[in-house]
């Protein structure tokens, strides 16, 4: 027995109780609770939709407190979805070709002069591959209908693990900068690292890049 539109509505205005920040979660809890709402109709319970509504609530999730679990479990779920995959993408890209490319740059790196204008140079390459996988991720990213209030789950856990390059070149600049000015440490400094360090660096970049642009793609559900 199909509820009616106030008594779907109420059932949406009763669950913002419930604070669910992801709207693929709330989606999940709401159709099965209507779900569940209406099963109870067909079998004959025709009390307010308040009282069918914690009905089901208390029978299916444990009340508020339970809601809140399932929210937090599905939470991690989606986190180690997002762990497992990207380490299995890291893992496909960490081939013996890529391995030879990463020996080459290493090689590469002890033949480049130690001068600042190195640094710099390789330091702007760095920037330029750590912002390439959370451009894709913004551009390539679907429209997903979301309430006041909410995220994609989706969206928000891709795009976080994306910016984690950035937050690397954040750090190098910043943190080890001050860090090497405020205790006199010069190798700390970027402008004292060693190319071969750089060289490093940019090889992970990379694979890392790489790794994300295939996660978007199995997230966003892009064609290869």
């Amino acid at each position: 027995m199909n509820l009616s539109e106030r008594e779907l509505d109420w059932i949406n205005k009763r669950m913002d109780w419930y604070g669910i920040k992801y709207q693929e979660i709330y989606n999940e809890i709401f159709d099965h609770i209507v779900s569940a709402i209406e099963l109870e109709r067909a079998e004959g319970d025709k009390r307010t939709i308040d009282i069918v509504f914690d009905k089901v609530t208390d029978r299916d999730f444990g009340g508020y407190l339970g809601v809140d679990k399932i929210v937090k479990t599905y939470q991690q779920a989606y986190r180690r979805k997002i762990r497992k995959a990207m380490f299995v993408n890291f893992k496909y890209y960490l081939n013996g070709q890529t391995m030879l490319f990463v020996v080459v740059f290493t090689i590469i790196g002890f033949y480049l002069p130690h001068s600042k204008a190195t640094s710099i140079v390789v330091l702007i390459a760095l920037v330029l591959a750590a912002y390439v996988p959370v451009t894709y991720a913004y551009i390539n990213s679907p429209e997903i209908k979301t309430d006041d209030g909410k995220q994609s789950i989706v969206k928000s856990y891709v795009k976080t693990r994306s910016f984690f390059l950035v937050l690397v070149i954040i750090n190098i600049l910043n943190v080890f900068s001050f860090s090497a000015n405020e205790w006199h440490i010069a190798f700390l400094s970027p402008k004292n690292f060693h190319p071969v360090i750089y060289m490093l660096l940019f090889s992970f970049f990379i694979i890392y890049g790489l790794s994300i642009i295939k996660l978007c793609k199995q997230e966003f559900k892009i064609a290869e």
